[in-house]
This record gives C-alpha cells, structure tokens and sequence, in this order.
C-alpha cells in the first residue's frame, strides 16, 4: 500500500505533521517559560506572541489537510478489528462531549397535582375536626419545560467529580478518543497523521500541565487530588480510588443516550471502506 519514502514526500504529510509539531512545541516552551516571558515582556506580548505562533501552526495543519490530505494520499489496510476499535473509541469520546452539556431533560413533563377541595378543613367554631374528606381527587397535567436543566447541580473546579473521576483531564481525553476513533478507522496515512495530533497534544501537554499545576503555576494540583484522580483515564476507577457508583449518580444520562445514537449513526454511515482499499 505504500512505502515510508513515499509517506515522508507526501506534502498533506509533511505540512500535517509539521504544523502539529510546531503546535505542541509553541504550547511546551510557552508555558513552561511563562512567568520569565511575561516578566520580561508583558502580559500583552505574551499572548499575542501566543496566539500568532498557535494560528500559524494550525493553518499548517488545516492546509494540509484539506488540501492535500483528506481523503488522498498513502493507504494503509484497515482490519475489521481496527473498526470494532474505532467504534469503541469514538463512543467513548461521544459520550464525554455529551457531559459538557447542560443536562438533558425531556421537554414535556407530566405532573399530578390534587383537587384543592379535597384538604383537610376545620372547624373554627368548634375544636372538633370536620369528618376527614373523601379521598383526594389527583389531576394529571402535561406541562413544558426547557429541554436542559440548567438548575442541575454543578461541581466546582477543583472538585473532583463527573468526568474528572474518570481523569483528570476530560476534555483532552475526549478529544483524543474521538480523534483515535478516525485513526483506526481511515485508510488514509494523511488522516492519521491529522488526527494523531490531538491525542500526543494530550500525552505531552497534558503531562506539562500536571507538572506546573504541582508547582502551583497555572493552576493547582495537590498531593490529594493526585491521590484520589489519575491522568489516563479510568485508572483510578480501576484502582478504588474513585467510585463506579457516584461516577453513574453524577452521569447525564439522557446525554449519554443521544451520544450513543450518534455514535452508532457515525458507525453505520461509516461502515464501508472507499472501494480503492476493499477491493485490495
């Protein structure tokens, strides 16, 4: 299917690969040197030299994609067990976009309510009660109500709970899931190469930004926190340190029902290979 010399001249490769490199290189060097930048030439300047290198590495990425990388280039076979990965990992990061959202509720409500006459009265001329009324006549009413619940309770930053028992970084993980879920499935070494991006963002910056948060830079993350989280997801479920059961209390559910027929939509659109690779 393809060779490596001929991987490396692709240009979707070369321009791909080149603006992902840049991307997690700028991140590393810029926040690991934060404070000394800042001190030396302003916050201003910092973020502006920030955002400049970080548009410029992903036009990089976005060009060679689109224009020389999606759907063409290098081939590699795709195993059906490759597929049955895929599926798994884009539901996985299906399912954790879906619990940024607000939760979910169904629009329509039905609520009982009771006939006001059929209270308890009493008598004021007497200290005797009336006999006790009839049983009490229940009214069922059907009433609309916003789709999200915007009044569910929500955890603090700091707090461990949702999806940061799962890891300590939600949405670096779901972004690689859903980006691991294209990588195993496409034929197209562009497209993997694209997509590996994000999921070695996560490894690097991701591990950087722990580092820093132990430093008190950035943010915060105490030897407790540490304890009780971990930074590849479900580890710490795996090892008791976080709880199966209040991670299913604090899931969306209804969320997570969307997400899978979502997910299982993409897989089924999906499905088939493009005919240059399944008739190989």
């Amino acid at each position: 299917f393809f060779r490596m010399a001929s991987v490396l001249r692709h240009r979707g490769v070369r321009w791909i690969a080149l603006g992902w490199a840049g991307f997690i290189g700028e991140n590393l060097i810029l926040s690991h040197n934060r404070t000394e930048i800042i001190d030396a030439f302003g916050d201003d300047k910092y973020h502006l030299a920030y955002s400049a290198l970080s548009t410029l590495t992903t036009s990089s990425i976005a060009y060679g994609y689109f224009v020389h990388g999606r759907g063409t280039g290098p081939m590699l076979r795709v195993s059906g067990r490759a597929r049955v990965v895929a599926v798994i990992f884009q539901t996985l990061g299906c399912v954790g976009v879906s619990q940024f959202f607000p939760k979910a509720q169904i629009p329509v409500a039905v609520v009982n309510t009771e006939d006001a006459s059929s209270s308890k009265k009493i008598n004021n001329s007497s200290e005797k009660p009336l006999p006790e009324p009839t049983e009490a006549k229940r009214k069922w009413e059907f009433k609309a109500r916003c789709p999200f619940d915007f009044t569910a309770p929500k955890s603090g930053q700091d707090e461990i709970s949702g999806l940061k028992r799962v890891t300590r970084h939600p949405a670096f993980w779901t972004m690689s899931f859903l980006s691991l879920g294209v990588m195993f499935r496409t034929p197209y070494v562009t497209e993997v190469v694209a997509f590996a991006g994000p999921v070695l963002t996560t490894l690097l910056c991701g591990s950087h930004m722990d580092y820093r948060y132990r430093r008190g830079e950035g943010g915060t993350l105490t030897p407790e926190q540490e304890a009780k989280s971990s930074f590849f997801p479900f580890v710490a479920l795996v090892e008791g340190r976080q709880s199966w059961s209040a991670l299913w209390d604090e899931a969306k559910g209804l969320n997570a029902g969307i997400a899978l027929f979502v997910s299982g939509v993409i897989a089924f659109r999906t499905r088939r290979l493009p005919p240059s690779v399944a008739v190989k």
